[in-house]
């Protein structure tokens, strides 16, 4: 009889336990979904395409370059201040030149929303994977935007320019 016990209570137990863990898979899977929508990024994929690769010499590419931007001191604000308000200028990238005029989104999308299409291009449109980075939330994209200025494309320029001289050899080519 106790090992019938036993083995029901063990049986129990464990049945519990996996039920937990799928829960709170279940719960992690959500959360990651939230902070990486593919839903906020639409946005940015209009021009910069669904996979990030971008329009050679109209939009740059996206992919496998915000990571790296965004563990750069400095490079967290410098992400949150263009998709916040715009980028204006003549830009580098790929050895490419690209010169206009993005528009700014904090209008048109919440800091959640702006914090999640971060987080998609950052973690989603790597092809390695990317840990060091800490996920942008709503309250860092509030923060970052109360710094600003003058909420203009121009600002976000004049920022890349200063971190450019600042990390020249670590800036994403």
């Amino acid at each position: 009889m106790k090992t019938l016990y036993l083995a029901l209570s063990l049986a129990f137990f464990s049945a519990a336990t996996i039920s937990q863990f799928a829960i709170a898979q279940d719960d992690k899977s959500a959360e990651k979904e939230r902070v990486h929508s593919a839903d906020a990024f639409a946005t940015c994929s209009a021009c910069h395409l669904a996979d990030g690769a971008g329009i050679p010499g109209a939009f740059p590419p996206l992919r496998n370059r915000l990571a790296a931007i965004a563990s750069l001191d400095g490079g967290r604000d410098y992400l949150i201040t263009v998709v916040s308000f715009g980028l204006m200028g003549t830009i580098e990238v790929g050895g490419m030149q690209y010169f206009g005029v993005m528009a700014g989104n904090k209008g048109a999308m919440t800091a959640e929303e702006i914090s999640s299409a971060l987080n998609y291009a950052v973690f989603e449109l790597a092809d390695h994977e990317v840990e060091a980075v800490p996920v942008f939330t709503a309250d860092e994209v509030n923060s970052a935007q109360s710094t600003v200025s003058a909420a203009s494309p121009a600002v976000a320029g004049e920022l890349r320019k200063k971190l450019l001289e600042q990390h020249g050899d670590q800036w994403p080519k």
